[in-house]
């Protein structure tokens, strides 16, 4: 059976990966609602993961007084001159502190990064990463605009890799900082194929919430999907996702919507998702996570 749902992936709010269908037989069957569904469902949250992932890495090494600083007035006075370069290009002071930052979330020199005024472009070579990211290759460029007290932030890369997804990444986000927190809202267009081989493209919004120096992150995801056939208008609801660097997902439960049926997995730091459908039927999906 094919099977048309949608995939998470993030802009001001958040997008998720949107229409998936499975084309194939790298996914196991599970048996849990509609052939292939819980799989997809993980190949959703997956790559939306990953997504997120990345975006940690392009936003997180900013220091708050970056985009705090920007905000205020600039000086005349020729004394604070110095004080002045900062402010008139905080952008690319922040892609500076980005590219200096690399080794802090992709360790063992897997990874470089360059920053060219406010571009900074990583590549990557097999690495491991914040929010559960592993075996991630290829290069990627995140553009920082720092706009009063928010950084603006698009992220873009070709067959990025990541433990068996390849990403095509196209995706715009928003970051603040308060009190200690920063908060991720992105809309993204990326598209490619899931962990367990299944096509994923996407529509919707989500959002990543992290403590600032903690190495976790919450995702919830609002998305629909423009399936095909029986699955056509199927969602995708996701809530409270805590991912953290070196584990699999900690808490949270994703639920996939399609005529009238749902199928839900839930996360509980294992290896495994529990998995229970509307028509009855239940069991356990392997995450490949750690």
């Amino acid at each position: 059976m094919r099977y048309s749902a949608i995939l998470l992936a993030p802009s001001i709010g958040l997008a998720f990966l949107g229409a998936c269908t499975s084309t194939t037989t790298a996914s196991p069957v599970v048996a849990c609602g509609p052939d292939n569904v819980a799989t997809t469902d993980w190949d959703v949250v997956a790559t939306t993961d990953y997504e997120a992932a990345w975006y940690f890495a392009a936003v997180d090494p900013v220091p708050v007084t970056v985009f705090t600083v920007a905000a205020a007035p600039t000086s005349s006075d020729p004394d604070a001159s110095v004080v002045d370069a900062v402010i008139v290009d905080p952008s690319a002071a922040a892609a500076s502190a980005v590219a200096a930052a690399v080794g802090n979330n992709f360790p063992n020199s897997c990874a470089t990064a360059s920053a060219s005024g406010n571009v900074v472009t990583f590549h990557l070579t097999n690495c491991s990463g914040p929010l559960g990211l592993l075996a991630s290759s290829g290069t990627i460029t995140a553009t920082l605009n720092v706009v009063g007290n928010a950084i603006q932030v698009q992220l873009a890369g070709s067959n990025i890799t990541a433990n068996g997804a390849t990403i095509n990444l196209s995706s715009s986000g928003t970051l603040t900082a308060a009190n200690g927190q920063k908060t991720l809202q992105a809309s993204s267009q990326s598209s490619g194929t899931g962990p367990y081989g299944n096509a994923v493209s996407h529509a919707g919004t989500y959002s990543v919430v992290w403590p600032t120096g903690d190495g976790c992150a919450t995702i919830n995801a609002a998305l629909s999907g423009v399936g095909t056939g029986s699955f056509s208008g199927t969602t995708t609801q996701v809530t409270n996702y805590v991912v953290c660097t070196g584990k699999c997902p900690q808490s949270g439960t994703a639920v996939s919507s399609f005529n009238g049926g749902t199928v839900t997995l839930t996360f509980n730091g294992s290896s495994n998702a529990q998995c229970n459908a509307s028509d009855g039927t239940s069991a356990s999906v392997a995450l490949r996570c750690k």
